[in-house]
């Protein structure tokens, strides 16, 4: 297993430099020939003609490359100004919430344009690691997560708009909520009632946007639905499969993920997925997102069960959540030793 060609990692064409080598063939993807072949080391030209056509990441011998997942300045500020801006538009629990609808729209072009171009999966997600877990934060988080779902469920332009719209103001409800508690409630409340009012959310979130006739039937759709589920158990209405649209779907998802993913490493998310929520979500649009973003963690080096530290250098399509993980000069099928388990992704 020496020669394993799958211990490579996914990059954007941006962060490419010379001397790193291709693993898998760029094709031109209107023609079908190949730009560049396999086991080719990139220079300076050929990452500049790979750019010139419609990729924007390519596939690079991990080795070739060290952190190189770490978050830059750029989009530490990016992301930090889309958040001032989110709560600039859309006010917060102390105010009237008025909200500027255009704003919030111009928004969520800027980032499904600036999106397209720069950001890479885990410079998203995992920055909020290192930043304050409000609302607004949690809002662009999830409107991230919801456009790389929408790319990989090969939605047009004007649907990748409208979910990043839709995420953006998918828990607005929580400040109408907490404006309606405190209104509502002068005493301390229970648990029970705190949670059943915390699943009216999406309600008062509906609600609060309905009377924006400018926002696209879709748009407050997807805010009704984020927490519905395909078999019934989500809330607030039951509704199921076909009753609750794709970009509900969609937000939903990433809002689980989003969720999950503070609590739990990658492949024990995926699991999670996989065997016990398989039935919540699209099967389809679950797969494709399963399959999509775990081959972001190639190349990750990991903590097993056993503590030991290895490296992922090969993502099995049967079982996406057992990589087989190198450790010194051996190697560790994680789905054969089902014993072994992946603690933490360092």
């Amino acid at each position: 297993m020496q020669n394993i060609d799958t211990h490579k990692i996914i990059i954007p064409v941006t962060k490419c430099s010379p001397g790193m080598i291709l693993l898998q063939p760029v094709v031109d993807m209107d023609t079908g020939n190949t730009l560049i072949a396999r086991h080719q080391r990139l220079t300076e030209e050929t990452i500049e003609h790979i750019g010139r056509f419609k990729h924007t990441e390519i596939w690079v011998a991990a080795e070739t490359q060290k952190q190189l997942w770490q978050v830059d300045e750029e989009i530490v500020a990016r992301h930090k100004k889309y958040i001032d801006l989110l709560k600039d538009i859309i006010g917060n629990e102390e105010t009237n919430l008025e909200i500027k609808i255009e704003e919030v729209e111009g928004l969520a072009k800027c980032i499904v344009e600036e999106f397209e171009c720069n950001f890479s999966l885990l410079a998203c997600v995992n920055l909020v690691k290192k930043m304050d877990k409000d609302i607004y934060t949690h809002s662009v988080n999830v409107a991230f997560i919801s456009l790389l779902i929408g790319r990989w469920i090969a939605c047009n332009k004007q649907t990748l708009q409208e979910v990043a719209l839709a995420a953006l103001l998918h828990d607005i409800g929580k400040l109408s909520e907490k404006e309606s508690t405190q209104k509502s409630y002068a005493k301390e409340q229970s648990l029970v009632t705190k949670r059943l009012e915390e699943r009216r959310h999406p309600i008062y979130g509906y609600e609060k946007l309905l009377p924006y006739k400018e926002l696209d039937n879709e748009v407050l759709r997807g805010v009704l639905t984020h927490h519905e589920r395909c078999d019934g158990s989500g809330y607030p209405l039951h509704l199921t499969d076909e009753r609750i649209g794709v970009i509900g779907k969609i937000i939903g998802l990433a809002d689980e993920y989003e969720r999950l993913r503070k609590e739990q490493n990658i492949f024990e998310i995926i699991r999670l997925f996989k065997c016990e929520h398989i039935k919540k979500y699209d099967i389809t649009m679950l797969m494709e997102f399963c399959t999509n973003v775990v081959n972001y963690y190639i190349g990750s080096s990991v903590l097993l069960s056993t503590d030991e530290v290895g490296q992922v250098v090969f993502i099995q399509p049967h079982s996406l959540h057992r990589p087989i993980v190198k450790i010194g000069d051996k190697y560790v099928n994680l789905y054969e030793q089902s014993q072994i388990e992946v603690m933490k992704v360092l």
